[in-house]
């Protein structure tokens, strides 16, 4: 109940014991046959990869359509040009062909995909994740066996085969609400965005802990991770060469854009408010709202766009922020001081000079209005913040790129793996 002081949130169930029941029983019933046919199955696949190995050299990315795996598989493809790099999907519910190379139904009759493709195209796509790859570069919900009862055992699988993953957190795949009670609006955000979120907080925890034991590196938020084995606040990339930069000259309205496709986790309402009373209070700006278009779309609207929101209360940021940077966009977004504390501490030479030189604009609900006004205050200014964050984001993912070529530990973990 808004403008009332009353904070409601939704208070129905968030499941039925009835339907969990009927899931549950339909996935044991689903994972006792898919143990039965790994049993007979898992052998014959290992026997074939020895007597008649692949030729070609094979990297796994997925396996979900996010955006975030579009710059993965460029890093990888300049970093490890001897392998073939494939981003695979088990479905593709943002119906988004840019975003992946290959899915369940690409390669399976609908018999194995069926209406839902986690149901038993999984033990398929196993098989011949198998057989077809030599490594995998994973988020942490984008192990294969992840939907069904079988997951503990996927990294004994992977063991006994000689496959070497590499596990990079998106976001999603790590956040949880028990631990973010540091962080009260984020945790409001996760249980309000999705049902999800609090259903599978327990096994989420279990699970990141279990992959954080056994993938030979792993890159992720330090605050939801037990351990990492790289974390940056400045390691930053986008293939900018795919992200035209285009600079609305256009100074007369300032036009301002937000990604609310998570509204509840992102704070999307609170910043849509504070733009309306910008406008209200006589500003010449406009706000504009992104969500539920394509991503060609979405681009185009950073196109026409001076500044972009990425969110309020997150802690670190995005690719979406990346993006707007890269499209001719002065960003705002939230940084956690937790983080920003760490990277001073642990390598205060880079980042005393990082924070300082940055071009991007730490906010949260208390300080958006004022730094929005300081910008259209200074409208002589704009378009060199701008041309700034092209410049930052342009160097930093050269950085990146040259640093993943002569990353050693990521030629040699995926050398060894057969």
């Amino acid at each position: 109940m808004l403008n009332s002081g009353s904070i409601s949130f939704n208070s129905a169930p968030h499941s039925k014991p009835t339907n969990e029941f009927k899931y549950l029983l339909k996935r044991a019933v689903i994972d006792f046959f898919g143990a039965i046919f790994l049993i007979v199955s898992l052998p014959i696949v290992l026997l074939i990869n020895k007597l008649i190995p692949s030729k070609k050299r094979r990297i796994m990315v997925g396996t979900h359509p996010i955006v975030s795996n579009i710059h993965y598989k460029y890093l990888l493809e300049h970093g490890l040009p001897e392998y073939e790099i494939e981003i695979f999907i088990f479905e593709d519910w943002l119906n988004e062909k840019s975003y992946y190379d290959i899915s369940a139904k690409d390669i399976f009759p609908k018999w194995i995909v069926g209406k839902n493709a986690y149901d038993i195209a999984p033990y398929f796509v196993l098989l011949w994740a198998l057989r077809k790859y030599n490594g995998f570069y994973w988020h942490f919900d984008g192990a294969i066996l992840e939907r069904t009862f079988l997951w503990r055992v996927e990294p004994l699988i992977l063991e006994l085969f000689g496959k070497r993953v590499i596990m990079q957190a998106y976001g999603a795949d790590q956040w949880t609400i028990l631990q973010s009670n540091n962080n009260l609006n984020f945790k409001i955000g996760l249980t309000q965005h999705r049902k999800r979120y609090f259903m599978m907080d327990l096994k989420k925890i279990k699970r990141n802990y279990m992959w954080c034991k056994y993938v030979h590196q792993i890159s992720g938020d330090v605050r939801y991770l037990p351990v990492v084995n790289s974390f940056s606040l400045a390691h930053f990339f986008v293939e900018t060469n795919e992200l035209e930069y285009n600079v609305n000259q256009n100074l007369e309205k300032i036009i301002i854009s937000h990604f609310a496709n998570h509204p509840e986790r992102k704070g999307s309402n609170a910043i849509k408010v504070v733009c309306n009373n910008l406008i209200k209070k006589g500003y010449n700006i406009e706000y504009r709202a992104i969500s539920g278009v394509k991503r060609e779309e979405a681009l185009r609207i950073l196109d026409s766009s001076h500044i972009f929101i990425e969110h309020l209360f997150n802690g670190i940021i995005g690719t979406g922020c990346l993006e707007a940077m890269a499209k001719g966009n002065i960003v705002l977004t939230n940084i956690d001081d937790r983080l920003i504390d760490l990277a001073l501490v642990q390598d205060y030479e880079f980042y005393s000079d990082f924070f300082d030189n940055a071009p991007i604009i730490n906010v949260n609900i208390r300080t958006l209005e004022k730094e929005l006004i300081s910008i259209i205050n200074e409208k002589e200014n704009i378009l060199n913040k701008i041309e700034k964050s092209r410049e930052f984001i342009e160097l930093a993912s050269k950085k990146v790129k040259d640093g993943f070529s002569d990353d050693e530990n990521i030629k040699k973990i995926y050398s060894e793996a057969k």
